[in-house]
């Protein structure tokens, strides 16, 4: 199933506008709570990019994002869970290869390095996505 979310907004005179795209195996149970989530993030990213944080507000939640990156060795995250998502049938199982390229594709373009990639569990790496996909590009 292939799911899109698109999001806009306009202020004074500015269009902001998102789209967010997952594709894969959701039930048709999960599906209306996988687009809740996906609207719930495109709209976030939108307001970061029309109320961005002051700098030193900026600069506190990069280092908090990192130090949070940087346990997905199996550390609890400090942040709390996101939105009504779907659950994993297998968490403990290894993290898939379509989740390993999606995280190593986000790191590289919020300049992050995660350490121990191939050894994360689903969870794990659900966790992880979720919050790289937290940090500003």
């Amino acid at each position: 199933m292939r799911i899109l979310a698109n999001y806009g907004h306009k202020n004074n005179g500015d269009t902001y506008s998102v789209t967010f795209e997952t594709v894969g195996d959701v039930p048709k149970e999960q599906a209306d709570a996988t687009v809740d989530e996906l609207f719930r993030m495109a709209k976030a990213a939108i307001e970061r990019q029309v109320n961005p944080l002051p700098k030193s507000q900026e600069v506190s939640a990069q280092v908090k994002e990192e130090i949070v990156v940087h346990q997905a060795d199996g550390a609890d995250s400090p942040l709390p869970p996101v939105g009504n998502k779907p659950q994993i049938k297998e968490p403990n199982a290894p993290a898939t290869k379509k989740q390993k390229r999606f995280i190593a594709r986000l790191a590289k373009e919020r300049g992050q390095f995660i350490e121990g990639l191939n050894d994360l569990t689903m969870q794990q790496a659900s966790q992880t996505i979720d919050e790289l996909m937290a940090v500003p590009v």
